[in-house]
């Protein structure tokens, strides 16, 4: 096993907080599995966590380079607004529109109207930025998290017997077959469904599936929260489906973060559960490492 240290992570674009590594179990050699080709169940948790590299860096890359664009762009936005005020002020355009125009200069002056529209722009577009992260990262972990229970039925396809033997059968679905394929295409039928289901509905047929011990996880300063996804879950759908624009939303920085931890989270509970491991070599080529490459680290190992 090794940790996903701050640099490693980095090295990806992930942020990590430099005192609390993430902890990632990581094959160092395919001998652990045996010199055999991967199943389809190892290719698709390799995928999986291949994905989230590349997601997680595209939300920082892109919450980052707004951050500093709207800064940077401070001066230029105050700019726009005082010019537009000034026009206020002093064009005859608005006088016969707005009730009492030197009133309300009077009241609110020029500088003070044009400091707060820059404010507001500045804060409506650090709303429009967490909310296109949470929405994000919330569809990854969605993602990840039926990705996950696939992964499952790949390794164990009985631990879903349960679940299957409430859903309607018909005899003439077995005509033709065996009740290992009979199992196979009514799990595929069911992950159809479950993929349009909510992201907690998933994250407990997982839990259902890896029955982990209480409290348990895998990383330091994370704990499993199922309340804290609801109201994520919650907003993500006000966002998209809502009528009014999307609400500032606290400590959006730590919610995408959260967010993106749970899919490692779920990660470690497929390999407490099944024991599935990362193979770096196809995580990062996409490929199984050749039989040479394979006999060279399993002698290295022996060696060491």
């Amino acid at each position: 096993m090794i940790l996903v240290t701050p640099t490693f992570a980095a090295s990806q674009g992930v942020r990590s907080n430099p005192s609390h590594p993430v902890p990632v179990v990581v094959s160092s050699s395919r001998s652990l599995y045996n010199l055999t080709r991967m199943t389809e169940a190892e290719k698709l948790f390799n995928q999986i966590y291949k994905r989230w590299l590349s997601r997680v860096g595209f939300i920082l890359s892109f919450r980052r380079a707004t951050h500093e664009g709207i800064h940077g762009a401070l001066k230029t936005i105050q700019a726009q607004n005082a010019q537009y005020v000034d026009g206020l002020v002093s064009g005859p355009d608005y006088d016969k529109i707005i009730v009492d125009k030197k009133g309300f200069f009077e009241a609110l002056p020029p500088e003070k109207l044009s400091r707060q529209m820059t404010e507001l722009t500045v804060r409506q577009a650090q709303i429009g930025v967490d909310a296109a992260s949470i929405v994000f990262a919330h569809s990854v972990l969605d993602a990840a998290a039926l990705d996950y229970c696939r992964v499952t039925a790949l390794v164990a396809p009985g631990d879903w017997e349960s679940v299957i033997d409430q859903r309607q059968i018909r005899l003439c679905d077995f005509r033709g077959v065996g009740y290992e394929q009979m199992l196979t295409r009514k799990l595929d039928e069911f992950f159809e469904q479950l993929e349009r289901e909510s992201l907690l509905k998933k994250a407990d047929y997982l839990f259902a599936r890896c029955k982990p011990p209480a409290n348990w996880s895998p990383m330091h300063n994370y704990a499993y929260d199922r309340d804290r996804l609801k109201k994520l879950d919650d907003y993500r759908h006000e966002v998209i489906h809502g009528i009014s624009a999307p609400q500032e939303i606290a400590a959006a920085e730590e919610e995408v973060d959260y967010l993106t931890r749970t899919v490692l989270y779920f990660m470690g509970l497929v390999n407490l559960r099944y024991g599935l491991r990362l193979d770096p070599f196809y995580v990062f080529t996409g490929k199984e490492l050749p039989p040479q490459g394979m006999k060279a680290m399993t002698g290295n190992e022996a060696g060491g």
